[in-house]
């Protein structure tokens, strides 16, 4: 599949087919990942707060959505989250794609410094967020789990 998805902003208007997206892309995880992914416990409420921020983005081809990501400004540093791409669409440059226009917008803020959450079983997208210029900072767990789960990496915006 050849990358003509066009990139465009998110709105809380979106919030529902945005989660729809993800609870698709994610789904392959689903009682695969412990603890599960908390995509599948989310509201649509909940994503259009974070879309009320304005750091929504999706790709799309045609009226399909493809694909997603959710930047927010949190102090000093900005948090890309809920980066989910349909598997039929992976592998062609759509996350690359998302994640550098939520840089954009953390970077058009005024922000240094991007952070990402990722689950450590998920080795691949860990090396795409590598591959992108994010490094660990911390191993984190759940609560409730006695070992990390997750990495947190960041990524300097200058």
């Amino acid at each position: 599949m050849t990358d003509m998805a066009v990139i465009r902003s998110a709105g809380p208007e979106d919030a529902a087919s945005l989660l729809s997206l993800m609870r698709r892309a994610f789904g392959e995880y689903r009682g695969v990942l412990r603890p599960e992914s908390s995509v599948f416990a989310e509201t649509a409420a909940a994503i259009a707060g974070k879309l009320a921020g304005g750091g929504g983005f999706v790709a799309s081809r045609g009226a399909g959505l493809l694909g997603c990501v959710i930047a927010e400004a949190e102090g000093e540093r900005g948090y890309l989250g809920r980066l989910a791409v349909l598997p039929e669409a992976r592998r062609t440059g759509i996350a690359r794609r998302l994640m550098r226009a939520g840089e954009g917008f953390l970077r058009a803020r005024g922000l240094e410094r991007a952070e990402v959450n990722v689950r450590i079983a998920l080795t691949g997208n860990i090396a795409l967020f590598e591959s992108l210029g994010y490094r660990e900072t911390r191993r984190l767990a759940h609560p409730g789990w006695p070992e990390p789960t997750y990495l947190a990496m960041e990524k300097s915006l200058e």
